[in-house]
């Protein structure tokens, strides 16, 4: 597991292309901007300008730092070798998420609105794609469903994973059609998060642990 600059081109030029943002915008914002919005999408906490760029900036390149080298003090670190291209996949699509969340913000705080149809959008592409590749994450303790049975066992991490991934697809479907379909942001998130993430961090690993469990004892001949 080595560090590799054409491996991370794409970080990048995701980060390249947040601190281009940030000079272009810089002198269009006036000073004091709408950085924090309530659930109807009206503004209720205003900052500086520079802070809201600064963000912008600085989160894609902590996630950079972050999501790169972390796995190499990893106690998966070995299980993580094999498959270090899909946690950086992961590590990219946080980084590129990060900037479209940049631009979402510039574009809200200079109309006035948080414009919850693109980040609906966003967030839901976001969901997908992250199913898609959720099966193949290897075990680790930064990333993915990481409940203390997912970390204890490599069986539930694989299977919660596997079923997760498809899951997280129709999530991310269902909150891009609800927002096409002008249903609130907050009432989507509520209705779409909540169950999968209980279903997927809890219900499903704790109870197929338990299942494992009980098998491992039929199982264990006795003396």
């Amino acid at each position: 597991m080595k560090w590799s600059f054409k491996r991370d081109i794409f970080s990048f030029v995701m980060i390249v292309i947040s601190i281009i943002i940030a000079f272009y915008f810089y002198p269009n914002l006036p000073d004091t901007v709408a950085t924090h919005f309530n659930t109807d999408g009206l503004p209720d906490r205003y900052s500086s300008k520079i802070v809201l760029l600064e963000l912008g900036v600085g989160v894609p390149v902590l996630l950079y730092l972050l999501l790169t080298f972390i796995p190499f003090i990893d106690p998966f670190r070995k299980k993580i070798e094999k498959n270090y291209n899909i946690f950086l996949l992961f590590r990219d699509l946080a980084i590129a998420f990060m900037v479209f969340m940049m631009i979402l913000n510039i574009i809200s705080a200079k109309e006035g609105i948080f414009r919850s149809d693109l980040f609906g959008i966003g967030f839901g592409l976001l969901f997908i794609l992250m199913g898609n590749y959720l099966p193949k994450l290897p075990r680790n303790f930064f990333f993915g469903i990481r409940s203390p049975w997912t970390l204890a066992s490599d069986v539930v991490w694989y299977r919660t994973h596997r079923i997760s991934g498809g899951l997280f697809v129709i999530g991310g479907l269902l909150i891009i059609i609800l927002t096409l379909l002008k249903i609130k942001l907050f009432v989507s998130l509520i209705v779409v998060l909540t169950p999968l993430i209980v279903f997927t961090a809890f219900v499903y690993p704790y109870s197929l642990y338990r299942k494992l469990q009980k098998e491992e004892k039929q199982n264990k001949p006795d003396l």
